[in-house]
């Protein structure tokens, strides 16, 4: 017979860029399946997890940040950052 989809496997259907989509969300510290969340709910996730991420989106710009400043000294990647920036232009 035939088995009957779930709201996930139709939405995946429907787009399969959906295909890692959890079959649960957190709101507030409650897990709520994706099948019983409000669109507001789905929002309120999405709010959470990227205040979650943001430190870590920060962490990894600074240190983008800190490796353009090296190649724009000519640093090279097996080099040490004291070596890089050790002139007297570095230290003031």
């Amino acid at each position: 017979m035939f088995k009957k989809r779930t709201l996930l496997e139709r939405l995946q259907k429907l787009n399969p860029y959906l295909e890692d989509l959890p079959e649960t969300i957190y709101v507030d510290g409650a897990e709520i399946s994706l099948n019983d969340a409000t669109l507001d709910q789905i929002v309120l996730a999405i709010v959470d997890l990227e205040d979650r991420i943001q430190p870590i989106n920060r962490h990894i710009y600074r240190l983008r940040d800190l490796v353009d400043m090296a190649r724009k000294r000519q640093g090279l990647g097996a080099q040490r950052l004291d070596e890089i920036f050790s002139d007297e232009e570095a230290r003031s």
